[in-house]
């Protein structure tokens, strides 16, 4: 008998609800887990949880730790509580002065923020000012590592824990010639943009688009947010870069009286 579309549904609500136990289980106990003792506290086979788990472990939600094979939450988890309790704060602040730079400017606007896992960074707002359609390292939500946009460099440049040892240990994959892959360099990089102020994204992830990025910083200088003017490499010089500059950096300075 062929299987109908609400029973298909009944099945992929079920498992939903099993993937959402597992990460409550192992939120309320506060601790790692092994298999067999989530699926016992959840009344279920070790076999059926041990699916759900390695699913949420492939898509980031859980992490096992390799000594004791438990599991854990991991950054995902952590990345949605953080949008949920600080980001509509950071949109509700930084909205305005977003909407107004992309008024002034026609060019699409971007607000980030820095990610808990290494050096990772995510958009959380953004306002259209240009037809381009953006790269997707700048979609709403999407994380991507710090390296290839103004808004990531800025963001690191100023991080509280930022560390050159680490990063040069790091692989900077290339999107296009532009992109600084020698960790050597991309320290060089971070070093100017502390000097100066603001980052710019050169073409090293797209092509075409050009992106300036300036950070807000607190009140020990460390960036909690950053705004970033994109669009493509022609608009953006035909504005002029240090108008640009100019108008991201008051903005900037402006935004950073809430975090004083």
């Amino acid at each position: 008998m062929p299987r109908t579309s609400a029973y298909r549904d009944s099945v992929n609500i079920a498992a939903v609800e099993r993937a959402l136990k597992v990460m409550e289980v192992i939120c309320y106990e506060e601790r790692e887990m092994g298999v067999n003792e989530i699926a016992s506290k959840m009344g279920d086979y070790p076999s059926t949880i041990y699916r759900v788990i390695a699913t949420l472990v492939a898509h980031g939600y859980l992490y096992q730790n390799p000594e004791s094979n438990k599991y854990g939450l991991n950054y995902k988890v952590v990345m949605l509580g953080k949008n949920v309790e600080e980001n509509s704060t950071l949109i509700r602040i930084s909205k305005p002065y977003a909407d107004a730079l992309a008024a002034e400017f026609k060019e699409n606007v971007n607000v980030g923020i820095r990610e808990e896992e290494e050096y990772w960074a995510n958009t959380i707002y953004q306002a259209k000012g240009g037809k381009r359609t953006l790269s997707v390292s700048e979609s709403v939500g999407q994380a991507y590592r710090c390296y290839y946009s103004s808004i990531g460099k800025a963001l690191l440049a100023f991080s509280e824990d930022l560390d050159y040892s680490l990063l040069r240990t790091e692989r900077i994959e290339q999107y296009t010639p532009n992109t600084i892959t020698d960790p050597e360099k991309m320290i060089e990089e971070l070093e100017t943009i502390r000097k100066q102020g603001y980052a710019i994204d050169n073409e090293e992830q797209e092509l075409g688009l050009y992106c300036i990025g300036c950070p807000v910083l607190d009140h020990k200088g460390h960036a909690v947010l950053a705004l970033s003017i994109s669009g493509y490499e022609r608009n953006i010089k035909a504005h002029g870069v240090e108008r640009i500059i100019s108008s991201l950096k008051a903005a900037c300075e402006e935004m950073s009286r809430f975090f004083q």
